[in-house]
C-alpha cells in the first residue's frame, strides 16, 4: 500500500539550493552584462535580464508542476515523446533551415526552434 507521504518528504533540498544559486548567479551575470545606467531596474523588462526573469519564473512554475504530477503519466508519454522526438530530428533534416555550417533549425516566422535540445 502506498504512504501518504509528502512530495517534499524526498527532495534533496541541497540540490535544489545550489540549482536556485547558479540560477541567481547566471541572471547576475546577464545584468551585469547589459547593465545600463538609465535602464537600472533588474526587473525592467526591456532588458534581457528583465526577459530572463520570465523564463526563469516559468522554469520555476514548470518544475513545481512536474513535481507534483505522478511519475506514471511520464512513463505513459515515454515512448510517444520519443517517437516524436525522433520525427522532429528527422524532420529538421529535410526542413530544417541552416545555421552557421549545421542544418538544425526550425524557422517559423521571426521563432527558431532547435530539435536536438528537446530530445537531450
Amino acid at each position: 500500500m502506498r504512504e501518504n507521504r509528502s512530495v517534499f518528504a524526498n527532495i534533496d533540498w541541497f540540490l535544489v539550493l545550489l540549482y536556485l544559486l547558479l540560477i541567481l548567479m547566471g541572471w547576475g551575470n546577464i545584468y551585469a552584462a547589459v547593465f545600463n545606467e538609465e535602464n537600472s531596474s533588474i526587473m525592467d523588462m526591456s532588458q534581457e535580464y528583465g526577459r530572463q526573469l520570465i523564463w526563469i519564473l516559468t522554469s520555476l512554475f514548470l518544475a513545481i508542476l512536474i513535481l507534483f504530477t505522478d511519475g506514471k503519466i511520464f512513463q505513459a508519454l515515454a515512448y510517444p515523446i520519443y517517437f516524436v522526438s525522433l520525427l522532429t530530428l528527422l524532420g529538421v533534416l529535410l526542413f530544417g533551415k541552416e545555421v552557421a555550417g549545421a542544418r538544425s533549425w526550425f524557422a517559423i516566422g521571426s521563432f527558431s526552434l532547435q530539435p536536438s535540445e528537446f530530445a537531450k
